[in-house]
C-alpha cells in the first residue's frame, strides 16, 4: 500500500561544498510511530489513573486531582519532548520504525526546538486526531506539521544499514610514533636547539599527502565531528570515499569510509 505522502529527499549543502540527503519519512510510516508511542503514553497513563483512583480512596481527593491532570499533562509532553530532546530526536516509536526528528539544514534537534514542536503538537491536534496537523503536512508539501514548521524541523527516514564503524572497537586508532630516533647508547645527548628542524611524524608524513581538497575537508570535518550524528557523518564519508580509499586504504577495506575518514580526523587533530 503506497502512502499517501510519498517519500522525497531533503539535499543539504555543507560549507565544504559536500552535499548529503535525507530521505523524508512519509504519513503512513509516521502514523504508525505515532501509534506505537501514544499506545506506550496509553499504559502510562493508565497506571497513573490507577494511582489517582487509589490515592483519592484513601481520603487525599485533592492530590488524586492534581495526580490525574498534572501528571496527565506532564506524562504526555514530557515523554515527547525528553525523548526527543535526549534521544537525538527520536522517540521510542520512531526508534523502532527508524526515523529522526533533525533541523531544517540536517543538524541534530535542540532542546528548545523539542519543546517547540511538541507545544505546537495541541494545535496540530486539533480537532481530533491531528486534523490541522494533516492539513498543513500536506498543504506545505514538505512533509511538515505546525510544529515542525514551527520548530524548523523536519522527519527523516534513520539510516538502514550498521557498518563495522558503529560498532565499539570499530573505529580505527592512531599509534603514536616517536618524533625522534633514540641516541645510540653511550652517545651525548643533543641539545634540542641544535637540530635544525624535528623529523616529521608519521601523522604528518601521511596529512602531506593528501590531495589538499581533501585535506581542507578532512580539517573542517575534525572540527565539527562532535556536533554531527553517526547518519550525517557517514554520509559525507560516503561522498568522498574514492579519496579515502586512496589516502587509508587499509583502514578503509577493514572498516569502511567513516572508520577512515575518522582516522584522518584523528590524525589531524594531533
Amino acid at each position: 500500500m503506497q502512502e499517501p505522502l510519498p517519500d522525497t529527499d531533503l539535499v543539504v549543502a555543507t560549507p565544504e561544498r559536500v552535499s548529503f540527503g535525507y530521505q523524508v519519512a512519509g504519513l503512513g510510516t509516521r502514523a504508525i510511530a505515532q501509534i506505537l508511542d501514544l499506545l506506550i503514553l496509553g499504559g502510562v497513563l493508565l497506571g497513573l489513573t490507577f494511582a489517582a483512583i487509589a490515592i483519592g480512596q484513601a481520603g487525599f481527593d485533592v492530590v488524586a486531582y492534581l495526580l490525574a491532570i498534572l501528571g496527565g499533562f506532564v506524562v504526555v509532553f514530557g515523554y515527547f519532548w525528553a525523548s526527543e530532546a535526549f534521544w537525538s530526536g527520536q522517540t521510542i516509536g520512531k526508534k523502532v520504525f527508524r526515523l529522526r526528528a533533525v533541523g531544517d539544514r540536517g543538524e541534530p534537534m535542540t532542546f528548545v526546538q523539542a519543546g517547540i514542536r511538541n507545544v505546537v503538537r495541541i494545535v496540530d491536534f486539533l480537532p481530533y486526531g491531528y486534523g490541522v496537523g494533516l492539513v498543513v503536512l500536506f498543504v506545505n508539501g514538505k512533509g511538515k506539521r505546525l510544529g515542525d514548521l514551527a520548530a524548523g524541523t523536519i522527519v527523516v527516514k534513520d539510516s538502514e544499514s550498521i557498518g563495522l564503524w558503529q560498532l565499539a572497537g570499530g573505529q580505527a586508532t592512531v599509534q603514536s610514533v616517536p618524533s625522534t630516533p633514540p641516541p645510540p647508547p653511550g652517545a651525548p645527548p643533543v641539545p634540542a636547539q641544535v637540530l635544525p628542524f624535528a623529523p616529521a611524524t608519521q601523522a604528518e608524513v601521511i596529512l602531506r599527502s593528501l590531495d589538499p581538497e581533501l585535506r581542507r575537508f578532512i580539517t573542517s570535518y575534525a572540527r565539527r565531528r562532535p556536533e554531527l550524528p553517526v547518519p550525517m557523518r557517514a554520509q559525507l564519508a560516503g561522498q568522498v570515499q574514492a579519496s579515502l580509499s586512496a589516502a587509508a586504504p587499509d583502514v578503509f577495506n577493514q572498516h569502511g569510509p567513516l572508520a577512515a575518514l575518522d582516522y584522518l580526523a584523528d590524525l589531524e587533530r594531533q
